[in-house]
């Protein structure tokens, strides 16, 4: 009878079973005696379900991107605040008349230190809407910070893009089916093989697909054994 306690096989064992079944399994699909069994086919979906849920991530892997575009447009913002701090120290000049202008702005939007990303996009965002207006646009123009101004912008938009991303990744794979689901989905597959071929093993034909099958069990509950500590020798 092929049978293999399930339980005790590890996740790597399982799937690895699973793929070996399969490559055992498939010239008796193709044309042995199980052609185009449902069984099969059934098992064959499982296997892609369990494979695909095992090596997936949990998370999109965009953390890092994500947070070097927040770097980048904290860094802008900083620095166009700080180009317009040092112009508006120089007098009464047109250029800091509206540095002074555009840091009115700066202060009325709010600083970005310690927020969440939510949080400081929401202050980003209202400073563009605001720099974005005629009035603050000839500011720019006249203090010629409008290419650094346009850099932040860029920026954010990056990271705008870049977090919509994770967003979009992050769920969907967190509606992947769940490993355990997978798993137990897998097992039932695997044993409903494993028990149509048990049940036809002394019907002509199916004898060498169970010895084979038989074999990849030995194999699985062998690579599923953890190695034993060697105890040291007395007087070592």
């Amino acid at each position: 009878m092929l049978r293999i306690a399930y339980s005790k096989l590890s996740t790597k064992v399982l799937g690895n079973l699973s793929n070996r079944s399969l490559e055992v399994i498939s010239p008796a699909y193709q044309s042995g005696v199980l052609q185009h069994n449902p069984i099969v086919e059934v098992l064959t979906a499982k296997n892609k379900d369990y494979q695909d849920v095992v090596i997936k991530q949990t998370y999109s892997g965009l953390g890092d991107p994500v947070a070097q575009a927040d770097m980048l447009r904290d860094k802008l913002f900083r620095n166009l605040r700080r180009m317009l701090q040092g112009m508006a120290a120089f007098g009464h000049s047109s250029k800091s008349k509206a540095a002074e202008a555009l840091l009115t702005v700066f202060e009325e939007t709010g600083d970005i230190n310690n927020l969440s990303y939510a949080d400081e996009n929401m202050v980003i965002r209202t400073l563009i809407k605001r720099l974005d207006e005629p009035e603050n646009m000839g500011h720019l123009s006249t203090a010629v910070v409008k290419d650094e101004y346009e850099a932040l912008r860029l920026a954010q938009e990056a990271f705008e893009k870049v977090s919509a991303e994770q967003t979009d990744a992050n769920s969907a794979l967190r509606q992947k089916m769940s490993a355990s689901s997978a798993r137990r989905e897998l097992e039932l597959a695997l044993r409903n093989v494993f028990s149509l071929v048990s049940a036809m093993k002394d019907v002509a034909g199916w004898g060498d697909l169970y010895h084979d099958l038989d074999e990849l069990l030995k194999e699985a509950r062998q690579s599923n054994r953890k190695p034993k500590k060697e105890v040291p020798e007395e007087g070592a």
